[in-house]
């Protein structure tokens, strides 16, 4: 089967069906007539007896598809702080079953009443979605400038196809360079962004090229259903054979066994076996650079045959291997994505190769460049080259900054942390007049309804332009009403004004303290995990079903239980919030003890398993922060440089002295000759 081409109808389609599953959902709920009494009745036998149950019915109703049911339900919770989401779920029911009524009328009644409320911005975005199908650009500006989050992929796409279609030169180009970065995000595309792109095409500015482009980037987030969509986007000429496709995506390794030739020599067929040696270098990058090197230059162009490299090193940076340095050597004048970039600054890390990784960062986009992570690794390269002065100009520009490289470009300047002065604490009347604010009310009867994922939502919403010491109110609010995580991450977003006392809230110090003491762990370095864990929520459970303070996993929990001899234990204790402790701090422990007395390691293994981290070491002694720079895994990455970081604040607080990261980053000793490296991630 060949797969044609439609310029973007497969697509539109797709999306148009995505966009009809809300109508779907509520045409089976018209109600017939026949037997309507009956149901009334029947609906009326139900009613709930307070606003909240209410609530959480009309919420069900709304889920479910059934209109009549959620009109009844919404009257019964009016003047309720969650009234809005009644009107919403009705606004949204009403929508769904004339999605193309050109008619603003609902939206703007709706706005009229909640404008400023957080549901008043997700019907906005709703709105300015079908503005943008409309094509009524004037409307959609004015309504897109009161967004307060501008998130949205498909309503940025509409933004781009907005500028495009400017009579104004530069926004035709700036829309043009936005609509192609949209192009490429690895994700199915929505109905606006379809839009988008066809209208590029048919302007002849979304060129085949830039199709390979997004077939490249699927390929290498391995989403096969959006990449074979895709591959219907180009020409006739070009078209790819699904079949082969999905034996090149499926079966990389017997793909290549065909070999090339001059039977490879066109463009679709040199992309397919480009496709399959990234997928065998996904599984196997040895295999893959030992097949790439030896297939020499024909029948491919010299940046097809950088982009073989670039893939192969990337591959083997996410698993480790030393070559992967080498690899990424013989990329030297393709663009390559933020991703691709990244892994080879930490490829060069690992391997001592300054040049590789300067060369890396230098080619970041500026906005990637100046984070606090390549700063700090840029000026580490420049020191390696002599250039003390300019290494000293980019450590001062982010010792301030409260992360982990910031307090590692403090400690390279010769400084130590410590804690800045409070600057505003909230009188306690305005923390309960913050509480008493229609959108903060809201907030606190979603958590009271175990709403906590729409809690946080709102929540996060209602301080987006809050300045310091609002946001130290509503901080306080958090720690006042028991949402520890709520405090922390508010008061985490202070830019001039602060208080460590709200960033890094210390609860259950007299449980964790003597229990850190009694097993021989630094009570600063627990409270930084816990931090990273849960936020000090004691019911929190993860999807994977971790839970607690110290988010235990039941296996984890059953067999630490197991190892100390705790007696009577059930798998039920495991959130208990003494029970967890002990359980945490004694599994913390013991992967402290296995791995060399190494915080850096240790907390490594307490996210990902201790394993992992003993495979991540080289086979020479490694520096700390190179290490856990060089983490394959997301996650884990971010979490044991949070940990640390916290761990220095916490010991600042604690003791009342500065404190050092360095203190914390011993090096990390070498791999033993006995075990295995880390192809694996």
């Amino acid at each position: 089967m060949v797969l044609k081409s439609r310029i973007f109808r497969a697509a539109t389609a797709a999306c148009v069906l995505g966009g009809l599953m809300l109508a779907s959902q509520f045409s089976h709920a018209a109600p017939a007539r026949k037997g309507e009494p009956a149901r009334k009745a029947e609906a009326r036998k139900g009613d709930p007896a307070t606003p909240e149950e209410a609530f959480m019915a009309a919420r069900e109703a709304f889920r479910v598809g059934n209109r009549e049911r959620l009109a009844q339900l919404v009257e019964q919770f009016r003047g309720h702080p969650l009234e809005v989401y009644g009107d919403f779920w009705v606004l949204m029911a009403n929508r769904a079953d004339r999605r193309n009524d050109p008619d603003d009328t609902d939206y703007l009644a709706f706005l009229a009443k909640y404008d400023k409320a957080y549901m008043g911005e997700k019907a906005r975005t709703e709105w300015v979605k079908l503005l943008g199908r409309k094509r009524a650009w004037d409307l959609f500006d004015a309504e897109r400038a009161k967004m307060v989050f501008n998130d949205d992929l498909e309503v940025q796409c509409y933004g781009a196809l907005r500028g495009f279609l400017d009579k104004d030169p530069a926004l035709r180009d700036a829309g043009q360079r936005e609509a192609l970065r949209y192009w490429l995000t690895p994700r199915e595309l929505p109905e606006g962004c379809i839009n988008m792109a066809e209208t590029l095409i048919g302007a002849s500015r979304l060129l085949d090229r830039h199709v390979w482009d997004r077939i490249r980037v699927l390929a290498d987030a391995a989403l096969l259903p959006a990449l074979l969509r895709t591959a219907a986007y180009l020409p006739e000429s070009q078209a790819l054979d699904a079949k082969l496709l999905e034996s090149a995506y499926n079966r990389p390794d017997a793909y290549l066994k065909r070999g090339i030739d001059d039977n490879n020599s066109s463009k679709p067929q040199r992309e397919l076996i480009l496709l399959a040696l990234g997928r065998l270098a996904r599984d196997d990058p040895r295999a893959a650079a030992a097949f790439w090197a030896g297939q020499g230059k024909k029948p491919f162009s010299e940046a097809e045959r950088q982009w073989g490299w670039a893939q192969i090193g990337y591959a083997g940076a996410r698993r480790l291997i030393p070559d992967a340095a080498k690899w990424y050597g013989e990329v030297s004048d393709i663009a390559l994505s933020d991703e691709y970039l990244e892994w080879m600054a930490r490829t060069g890390l690992r391997a001592g190769n300054w040049k590789l990784t300067m060369r890396a960062i230098k080619e970041m986009p500026s906005e990637l460049r100046r984070t606090p992570t390549w700063t700090y690794w840029l000026a580490r390269g420049l020191r390696e080259q002599g250039k003390g002065d300019d290494a000293k100009v980019l450590f001062e520009s982010i010792a301030g900054d409260f992360s982990f490289y910031g307090q590692l470009a403090a400690s390279e300047l010769g400084r130590s942390t410590v804690i800045p002065p409070v600057g505003y604490t909230p009188p306690p009347a305005e923390v309960t007049a913050m509480a008493e604010q229609p959108a903060f009310a809201r907030v606190l009867a979603l958590y009271r309804l175990g709403l906590r994922a729409e809690g946080n939502r709102e929540w996060n919403f209602n301080i987006q332009r809050m300045d310091d010491k609002q946001l130290l109110t509503v901080a306080a609010l958090g720690r006042k009403v028991d949402l520890p995580d709520r405090a922390i991450n508010t008061a985490d977003k202070t830019t001039l004004l602060h208080d460590f006392s709200l960033r890094y809230l210390a609860p259950h110090y007299r449980q964790v303290k003597p229990q850190a003491e009694s097993v021989g762990l630094d009570d600063a370095w627990v409270y930084g995990l816990m931090r990273q864990e849960s936020r000090f929520i004691t019911d929190a459970r993860s999807v994977v079903g971790a839970s607690g303070l110290m988010q235990l996993m039941p296996a984890t929990a059953r067999w630490v239980a197991k190892k100390i001899g705790l007696a009577d234990y059930q798998p039920g204790r495991v959130a208990d919030l003494d029970t967890n402790i002990t359980l945490g701090t004694n599994y913390l422990k013991i992967v402290l003890d296995e791995l060399y007395d190494h915080q850096a390691l240790a907390s490594a293994a307490y996210n990902a398993g201790p394993g992992r981290p003993r495979r991540w070491r080289d086979s020479k002694p490694m520096e700390a922060a190179i290490f856990a720079e060089s983490i394959p895994l997301n996650e884990t990455r971010d979490y044991v440089k949070k940990v640390l970081s916290n761990a220095v604040y916490y010991q600042a607080m604690f003791t009342g002295k500065p404190a050092s990261i360095k203190e914390r980053l011993p090096m990390v000793p070498a791999r033993r000759a006995d075990e295995k490296g880390s192809d694996t991630p």
